[in-house]
């Protein structure tokens, strides 16, 4: 068989027939430039195409094959589609080879991800350079046993700490314009056997004394719960942001788990009503920018 030959009795049938490369590749569902191809003599036609090819020309199998008209069949053009069947069979299954060795090398690459993600997440094989919180949603039944203890703010994280971490510390900031002006520590534990992997919970209430605040922290390590008094503007009530997505700590100054919004100073809740700006230091924060009259508390985890 010669693709040369097949090629422009390809051409020359359809320029017969009135069709444009692409109404023919249109008939035949194949690409404009496989048509191309083949009547410049590049690639010859899938012998799957013969049949319908021929029909849409007006030529027999055997002229195809042959490249000329008035060609019948013969045993040499049998062995010729024969070869051409293997040959056009060899590219396919060199091809199905080439894309499943990409899905299995794709497979590959997330199955060992997937496995070093495992491991670094679930054991304490490989190293921990840096402690990283993230955010977790309470169970129903967690939600049920806050509820329970009286309870209704809850918030959990899932806490992986750095190799070689022995201190931990939750503190409670009052920020203003002009920095930090009190600290209120309320849980501290040193431990190095502590497990790379905790579970960390903080809640509060308020009191029944306008300025107080209760503060219950949770992890691993213990349970501590302390009474923050003389908060200002507390009593005027205040908005809460919790740190809500996956958090890095800085190896000095940690990460702040919620910014707790307060009145601004000298607004009086009774005749004007409080102003609060929307919480927004949460995650690796080292300080507020407070505006003038504006009050914030940072409660902030470091490790060490």
């Amino acid at each position: 068989m010669d693709a040369q030959k097949t090629g422009a009795l390809i051409a020359q049938a359809r320029r017969e027939r009135g069709l444009t490369q692409k109404e023919l590749s249109q008939a035949l569902h194949v690409s404009a430039q496989a048509v191309s191809k083949w009547e410049r003599g590049l690639n010859f036609p899938d012998l799957s195409l013969l049949e319908p090819l021929g029909d849409c020309l007006g030529l027999t199998v055997s002229e195809l094959l042959s490249g000329q008209r008035g060609e019948g069949p013969k045993e040499e053009l049998l062995r010729d589609s024969l070869r051409l069947v293997l040959s056009q069979m060899g590219r396919k299954l060199r091809r199905w080879h080439r894309a499943a060795g990409a899905c299995l090398a794709a497979l590959l690459i997330l199955a060992l991800g997937g496995g070093f993600w495992y491991v670094k997440t679930y054991t304490q094989l490989l190293p921990q350079t840096a402690t990283v919180i993230t955010p977790r949603d309470l169970s129903d039944r967690e939600l049920l046993a806050a509820q329970a203890a009286g309870n209704s703010s809850v918030y959990l994280f899932d806490l992986t700490v750095a190799d070689g971490t022995e201190h931990y510390q939750v503190q409670m900031e009052y920020w203003t314009e002009e920095g930090l002006l009190r600290t209120w520590p309320v849980a501290e534990a040193y431990d190095p056997a502590a497990p790379r992997r905790q579970t960390l919970g903080f809640s509060y209430q308020t009191e029944e004394e306008p300025s107080a605040m209760e503060l219950v922290i949770s992890t691993d390590l213990g349970t501590w719960k302390g009474t923050l008094d003389g908060i200002p503007g507390l009593d005027a009530g205040y908005l809460v942001r919790a740190l809500d997505q996956r958090c890095q700590a800085d190896p000095e100054y940690g990460a702040v788990l919620a910014c707790f919004s307060l009145a601004r100073e000298g607004v009086a809740a009774e005749t004007e009503g409080p102003s609060y700006r929307v919480p927004a230091w949460v995650g690796a924060v080292e300080k507020t920018q407070a505006d003038p009259g504006e009050r914030f508390l940072l409660l902030r985890l470091t490790v060490e």
